[in-house]
């Protein structure tokens, strides 16, 4: 057998996704010598971690890497899982990025004046310079009270979902109303599944309002500008779902009322588990009603930002809600016999949350986040990429990690060049 190898390199980009690209962009535009590693295939959370029918909710004229925006012929519409796969592809062929695909990063740790990786193969690559770029959300959160449930259920967390055909026969329980979770429900439900949705805190966001995307109106008003110093609580911003729309089927509302108008059932949230029995919080009214005020409070301030500005823009005359304040009807349940509702399925879309373990430094703090200054830590060469509010509520989308891989790059350039 070949015996392991040890190589140097001056910069290591780890991660071949929009930060991580961005990031060898700039590095490549200064002729700096660099590779970036990738696990998979460019773009390789975009392919394991989204279901096939997975669109963007940002609209394509968002879709702003540095050096390769979108200039299709659809700027108003969104880009599918595969489109966005090819988009990275793309990208990383169009600059020549030195992207090494199939190698998996074991564990980092400092070494010399540098750092050193151990990749799974066996193999050691030494490094003056490490850029972290391994995705916005770590790893499935899944509550620990999942072994509790009984096994004749099949659980899953949204990141492990691909499509309905893929779920055993019978009735499914989405747990969490996020942009994932009200997706899946929607897109389960529209394939003939009996849908339970076990519904968050997460609001709902207008598809499109006064004849712009939701997304423009954040664009033109600052939304995507906010950093971390603009937020009364960051880790609010972090770790709060995000409001739940979808880019699907040229984009839509998604109304969880007339979800349970059309044949869903939804429940309040998860609160626990054991055997065939899910506990369940009884606020559900309340929880519905505040989703449904979300939209009311963002369309006021677009309304108050078109007055001031003087905006020339139409007025909806569509009713928004439709007509669909009294569902679900009953009262909430506070417990759910998974068995006896023909539960085979449980999907929980609960989020994520970092797993930086295999870096062998105390870097991280509070919920494992990792300790930086918009991606540049107290450990000389060490730095991050694309963490959600890294630095701004853009830092992990298509329309703004490039301004924080420039920032990044250029520290890296003037202290690793």
């Amino acid at each position: 057998m070949p015996s392991n190898s040890t190589e140097s390199h001056n910069i290591v980009i780890i991660g071949a996704g929009p930060a991580g690209l961005s990031t060898s962009y700039f590095l490549k535009q200064q002729n700096i010598d660099h590779i970036v590693l990738e696990r998979g295939n460019v773009g390789n959370t975009w392919d394991v971690e989204r279901w096939d029918g997975f669109y963007l909710v940002n609209p394509n004229w968002a879709v702003r890497l540095p050096g390769f925006h979108y200039v299709g012929t659809e700027p108003e519409g969104y880009l599918s899982k595969l489109e966005t796969i090819q988009y990275l592809q793309d990208y990383a062929a169009h600059f020549e990025s030195p992207v090494r695909t199939g190698v998996k990063v074991e564990s980092l740790e400092q070494f010399s004046d540098g750092y050193k990786l151990h990749l799974g193969s066996g193999d050691v690559i030494e490094a003056r310079c490490v850029v972290v770029a391994t995705g916005a959300f770590g790893i499935p959160k899944l509550p620990n009270f999942t072994e509790q449930i009984s096994d004749s259920f099949t659980q899953m967390h949204s990141a492990d979902y691909k499509n309905p055909d893929s779920l055993n026969d019978g009735a499914v329980l989405v747990v969490g109303s996020g942009q994932s979770g009200a997706q899946i429900a929607e897109e389960l439900h529209g394939a003939g599944k009996t849908v339970w949705l076990s519904v968050g805190n997460a609001g709902r966001r207008p598809r499109r309002y006064r004849g712009r995307d939701s997304s423009w109106w954040n664009y033109i008003m600052g939304g995507f500008d906010k950093t971390v110093e603009d937020v009364e609580s960051v880790d609010d911003a972090r770790y709060n779902s995000s409001s739940h729309t979808s880019g699907a089927r040229g984009g839509h509302n998604i109304y969880l009322r007339q979800m349970a108008k059309t044949g869903v059932t939804l429940v309040g949230p998860v609160t626990g588990g054991r055997g065939d029995i899910i506990s369940l919080n009884t606020d559900l009214e309340k929880i519905l009603k505040s989703v449904d005020d979300h939209p009311i409070k963002w369309k006021q301030n677009v309304d108050d930002y078109v007055e001031k500005h003087g905006m020339q823009v139409p007025l909806d005359d569509i009713a928004d809600p439709p007509n669909i304040a009294g569902w679900p009807k009953g009262d909430a349940p506070s417990e759910l016999d998974l068995a006896e509702s023909g539960i085979t399925v449980i999907i929980w879309s609960t989020g994520f949350k970092y797993n930086f373990d295999w870096i062998k430094l105390p870097i991280t703090g509070e919920y494992n986040y990792p300790i930086q200054q918009r991606g540049v830590t107290e450990y000389p060469g060490l730095y991050f990429m694309g963490l959600q509010w890294m630095y701004g509520s853009k830092s992990a989308q298509f329309i703004g990690v490039g301004e924080d891989a420039e920032y990044v790059a250029g520290h890296v350039i003037d202290n690793f060049g």
